[in-house]
């Protein structure tokens, strides 16, 4: 019988069942990727040592952006020569954005492309393909601006009843011991960009339906965001790229890169953390196990106890290397503007709702106690 209050991750062949290679079409000449479009969003292998974020705007792909044959109904998803924003944040200084493509830089094994295509794209794609999007909505990552105030509250979000309508509310809730809400940091501006000035421990939701229960989540340590940039408009980080589409809105990121990224997150997972993160469809098997390429379905521990894998990174120095119990993870992002409204006494993932049992399981930290306020105003 499994562990009560362990931390479940989303089986690796989930949604294995749509492919992520874009099929073949006709090629448009109006729709190819200008030699000028081809170097922005080109800065670099997207690639984290230990410690380090990647260049906010780099991209692996070959950069064959020679489709585009993808129907997008802008009246209902936002202008596809930007970023499909849902919502306008001109004029204000309030920005609330949704993150809608997260590029895995690091570790190795969570930046493959059968991670990145099957677990971590489909989910944060909605189901909806007159935006040219093919994906479930089950995972969403919001990010809210205050100029004003010099801060930003991030957190997930539980599956959208009306994502162009009503839009999204923070997540608020515990599951099995662990909190889950949106947390606060202060952020420093620096010509068109910026980046938060402290670390704070985030759990970040993954639904597999819109019960709560159904939860699993991604625990982020001493998370931070970097080289931030938003549109003057305050519409967009980074933009869409429609020409990586092919005529049935499929992509291949191989190919050509359907977001271009514009900011840069990350943090450490502990690897005691990530052997209670249990892989449904590989008979169980931890994520620690996953990560050390191990065959049992735990990480592998010495005659102290202490768990045999090495990370890349420490705990307790903050450096990579050292003490080695828990591994870096590193990513680009890109965002449009949506709403975000209040959902306290409205969604129950939004109103504090307790799921599971809370004897057991990780717990968040100390750092982890935001005001529940934070979740939407």
């Amino acid at each position: 019988m499994r562990p009560r209050g362990r931390i479940l991750l989303v089986g690796l062949a989930l949604f294995a069942g749509l492919g992520c290679v874009a099929a073949a079409c006709e090629e448009d000449p109006h729709l190819r990727t200008t030699p000028e479009q081809a170097r922005a969003g080109s800065g670099g292998a997207c690639e984290a040592e230990a410690g380090t974020l990647p260049s906010p705007d780099c991209d692996n792909s070959d950069k064959r952006c020679e489709q585009g044959a993808c129907a997008i109904d802008e009246a209902r998803c936002g202008s596809a020569s930007t970023c499909l924003p849902t919502a306008d944040n001109r004029g204000k200084d309030v920005l609330d954005f949704r993150l809608r493509r997260l590029n895995i830089a690091a570790p190795p094994a969570l930046a493959s492309d059968f991670i990145q295509n099957t677990i971590v794209n489909l989910n944060i794609d909605l189901a909806e393909k007159s935006c040219g999007e093919l994906g479930k909505g089950l995972f969403t990552w919001l990010l809210r601006w205050d100029r004003r105030a010099g801060t930003i509250v991030t957190g997930g979000a539980p599956p959208p009843r009306d994502a162009f309508g009503e839009g999204f509310c923070f997540a608020v809730f515990d599951t099995n011991g662990t909190r889950v809400e949106p947390v606060t940091m202060a952020v420093e501006v620096t010509g068109d960009t910026w980046r938060t000035t402290e670390k704070r421990p985030v759990n970040i939701p993954i639904f597999l339906d819109e019960n709560i229960a159904s939860a699993i989540l991604l625990p982020i340590r001493d998370a931070r965001i970097e080289g931030v940039k938003v549109t003057e408009d305050g519409n967009c980080i980074g933009r869409f790229n429609k020409a990586a589409l092919d005529e049935g809105c499929y992509d291949d990121r191989a190919l050509c890169s359907k977001w271009t990224t514009a900011g840069a997150i990350g943090g450490y997972i502990t690897l005691a953390e990530a052997d209670e993160v249990r892989i449904r469809d590989l008979n169980d098997k931890s994520l620690c196990a996953f990560l050390a390429g191990e065959p049992g379905t735990t990480c592998a521990r010495d005659a102290a106890g202490k768990i045999a894998f090495q990370g890349d990174y420490c705990s307790t120095d903050g450096r990579g290397g050292s003490c080695a119990d828990s591994v870096w993870m590193a990513a680009t992002f890109s965002g449009a503007a949506v709403k975000i409204f209040d959902g306290r006494g409205v969604v129950p993932a939004c109103s504090g709702v307790v799921s599971g049992v809370r004897d057991a399981g990780v717990e968040a930290g100390p750092d982890a106690d935001v005001d529940a306020s934070d979740g939407g105003s």
